[in-house]
């Protein structure tokens, strides 16, 4: 028998169901950046011990000085986390845990005062969102789609 009457062979199945499946998340993505907009976009909170010390649209948060490095062949710019932090009052801590949305990484970096240094910023992203980038941060342990910078 030759091959037109056997059917599809089990790699071309694969094949067509891999493409179906990267079709699909390519929708999905693409459809998320079409309807995301500013006022989709949830503030910014800065938090200690469960209390919201402050909130910030993407909008005020463009206000705030902006710092620039470039890291990886990009330049990431945006507002200083401690700019952000001292505008809502807070000058000391041991600790800052950042949380994000988790779509894309694991929505949580915790770091210690001595880490947050000048250059670590809320990079502003092509979506609208901020996400956390540093020098000394790597690039799989960055959250984006920053939501809470909380302190301790």
């Amino acid at each position: 028998m030759n091959e037109s009457r056997q059917g599809l062979k089990p790699r071309t199945i694969a094949l067509i169901v891999l493409g179906s499946l990267l079709a699909i998340i390519a929708a999905a993505w693409g459809t998320q950046l079409l309807l995301t907009s500013p006022e989709d976009i949830a503030p910014l909170q800065v938090t200690r011990e469960g209390t919201v010390l402050a909130e910030y649209s993407m909008e005020e948060l463009r206000d705030f000085p902006s710092r620039s490095f470039t890291q990886f062949g990009k330049s990431e710019e945006g507002s200083g986390v401690l700019d952000v932090l001292a505008k809502a009052g807070v000058t000391e801590f041991e600790r800052l845990t950042v949380y994000g949305l988790g779509i894309r990484d694991d929505g949580v970096l915790v770091l210690t005062r001595d880490q947050v240094a000048e250059d670590v910023l809320l990079d502003f992203a092509n979506r609208g969102t901020v996400k956390i980038a540093g020098p000394d941060i790597e690039w799989g342990d960055r959250v984006r789609d920053v939501t809470i910078l909380e302190v301790e």
